[in-house]
């Protein structure tokens, strides 16, 4: 489990980095992946998980402004250390919300 976080976040907090010994061997020194086999990037678990169950569902996918703006949202949620991560007024402030999530948002709710 640790080697997908670090395969799809990036290195761990310094402190911790050193004393995973496992690291040794998945990663080299500075976070490169050794061997990449059972490891999928992050742009394939995003069309995996978000992009291909909205064309399955008839929901067109994130263009890719959309796309951006989600990972920019989304990447800092996913920080290691939790000081580290937004507050809910950040993401709530964040591009994706203002500009996809909350008007989609506002017409659900204009059509209940």
């Amino acid at each position: 489990m640790t080697y997908e976080h670090v395969d799809a976040l990036g290195v761990l907090p310094l402190e911790w980095w050193r004393k995973w010994e496992a690291r040794r061997l998945k990663f080299t020194k500075d976070g490169r992946p050794i061997n990449r086999n059972p490891s999928r990037s992050w742009d394939d678990r995003f069309e995996d998980s978000v992009q291909q169950p909205r064309r399955d569902s008839d929901i067109p996918p994130f263009d890719a402004r959309e796309k951006e703006a989600f990972f920019d949202m989304l990447r800092p949620m996913f920080s290691f250390r939790p000081e580290n991560r937004p507050t809910t007024k950040q993401i709530l402030d964040s591009e994706w919300m203002l500009k996809w999530a909350l008007p989609e948002y506002g017409k659900i709710q204009d059509n209940i």
